[in-house]
């Protein structure tokens, strides 16, 4: 017998390669669609098309509203992070990495948490979030007619109320940034003043409309 003959693949070993091919386009195909369809359902611009982008002004007078719902920091050099949530949103999955590395970098002292859900959110979800995060995160309703344009999104604020951040955690279907230490960074420019106002709502990503009362 030739060597090319005993070295030729046999039907057995054909069939398994046919089959194992299939598989693996089928995968292919399976996460080009499953990606296709999260992109159609939860990538979408920060604003509306017909929404002008607002400048630190209106974003810091539509906040106040919800400063009023919490005391004011006894820490001057405490900067307040409005963190907003929907719990009915995919998005929170991937925003969740620059929210706990925000968490992850200061104390209390340092960055004062607020999470605001929705004012229809229902009280068992609320108490659930709470038992999760304890008293590390101040959660909050929002008022009745309170529309953010969607979330999940965040406000950064220094202790007088004064605007550094509005808008995303980031943009894209991954919400990413330029790099890890990009929100941390601007919390810490903010304690001493040198930082904002920045209204960051100009792209698309992995968004969810903010439910209406």
């Amino acid at each position: 017998m030739s060597t090319s003959s005993q070295s030729r693949p046999g039907p057995l070993a054909h069939h398994r390669n046919l089959v194992l091919g299939l598989v693996v386009a089928l995968w292919l195909a399976g996460t080009g669609i499953a990606l296709w369809w999260f992109q159609a359902q939860v990538v979408r611009p920060f604003l509306a098309a017909d929404s002008a982008p607002p400048n630190a002004l209106q974003v810091e007078q539509g906040l106040q509203q919800l400063l009023d719902q919490i005391p004011a920091p006894t820490n001057t050099n405490t900067v307040t992070l409005l963190h907003f949530w929907n719990p009915e949103c995919l998005c929170n999955q991937v925003s969740k990495r620059h929210f706990e590395g925000l968490i992850e970098a200061f104390d209390q002292q340092q960055l004062r948490i607020v999470a605001v859900a929705p004012a229809g959110t229902p009280e068992a979800t609320l108490q659930q979030f709470r038992q999760l995060n304890g008293d590390r995160i101040l959660l909050i309703k929002a008022a009745s007619g309170f529309q953010p344009p969607v979330s999940p999104a965040l406000a950064l604020l220094r202790s007088d109320g004064a605007l550094g951040y509005y808008g995303a955690y980031g943009f894209g279907a991954l919400c990413s940034v330029a790099n890890d230490d990009f929100f941390p960074n601007i919390v810490r420019r903010m304690s001493t003043g040198e930082y904002g106002p920045f209204v960051n709502v100009a792209g698309s990503g992995c968004f969810c409309p903010w439910p209406h009362d």
